[in-house]
């Protein structure tokens, strides 16, 4: 028996996603109402002689091990405290790679939110406020810092500056994913082709917080199926609001009870990854220490 430790890394659903300005760096400004929900992948960590990394290999969703925030984050968090402890990493992988859901992002936080619990608990007098946890996240990625947090937010800037808001919770999501990785990169630079075709775009409203992106045109062009998903979604009876999240190509629809839930056959190709259930505030405290056999790893 082995002592680890676990914590959950939830999925983020952007509700909305304005795309602003450049700034003088390239980057685009941006505004994004987002909230976190009970899709999750797990991560479990243990203190060991080396970094190692494994995976849920019966899970479809596989991370390049050569592209592994969850090594970065650990790297990183070594680089800025001095703390010389190796770890051991297991990953049960959930959320589906370059859906726009923040998967990645949400694994490298959920790692240092690990990484800051050990390091206060085995350094009582040199602890590591939120705020280093997040200008360390901030260097992984612009989602990571709100990704930390976890809860109902309002971004702005890059994407890092973060506020709380809070959102109505009694209701119900639905995920459809096609099964297209789309690259967050590729889909700015095409962005510059359709903003001015933006506006033409029908408000949809989930009670008071606009439904729209950004991207969603430029999404749409590498990526014809999101149209056809949203279009579905549309027909779907009792449906409250639906759209894009992120990047895409993952579509989202929101509905009130589950006495609404549709006959997903229907509407969509049984292909399609397809989620169902609601949205959540996690907590910073949510890392659990237990004990596990020898063979989760």
């Amino acid at each position: 028996m082995t002592i680890y430790y676990n914590i959950s890394a939830p999925a983020k659903l952007n509700l909305n996603l304005f795309v602003k300005n450049k700034s003088l760096d390239g980057l685009h400004f941006i505004e994004s109402d987002i909230c976190f929900l009970e899709l999750t992948d797990k991560i479990y960590l243990k203190f060991s002689q080396d970094d190692a990394f494994h995976q849920n290999k019966e899970n479809p969703f596989l991370i390049d091990p050569k592209k592994n925030l969850i090594l970065q984050a650990i790297n990183q968090f070594r680089f800025h405290t001095n703390w010389d402890q190796k770890f051991e990493v297991y990953l049960d992988k959930n959320i589906p790679i370059g859906s726009g859901l923040g998967g990645g992002s949400a694994d490298a936080a959920a790692t240092l939110v690990v990484l800051r619990t050990l390091f206060n608990k085995d350094k009582n007098n040199n602890k590591i406020p939120l705020s280093k946890i997040l200008e360390i996240g901030s260097e992984l990625g612009s989602d990571v810092p709100s990704c930390i947090i976890s809860k109902d937010l309002k971004l702005t800037g890059y994407g890092r500056e973060v506020r709380r808001k809070k959102f109505p919770s009694n209701y119900y999501f639905l995920l459809i994913y096609p099964n297209i990785k789309l690259s967050t990169k590729s889909v700015f630079q095409h962005y510059s082709d359709f903003k001015n075709l933006n506006h033409k775009s029908k408000k949809i409203f989930f009670e008071n917080i606009i439904i729209h992106n950004s991207l969603l045109l430029s999404a749409t062009s590498l990526a014809p199926k999101i149209k056809d998903i949203l279009i579905n979604l549309k027909e779907i009876p009792n449906i409250v609001a639906y759209g894009m999240t992120g990047s895409g190509s993952t579509c989202f629809g929101i509905i009130k009870s589950l006495e609404d839930k549709p006959n997903l056959g229907k509407f969509f190709n049984n292909k399609y990854f397809f989620w169902f259930g609601k949205k959540a505030n996690f907590k910073l405290n949510r890392v659990v220490c237990s004990k596990v056999l020898e063979n989760k790893f």
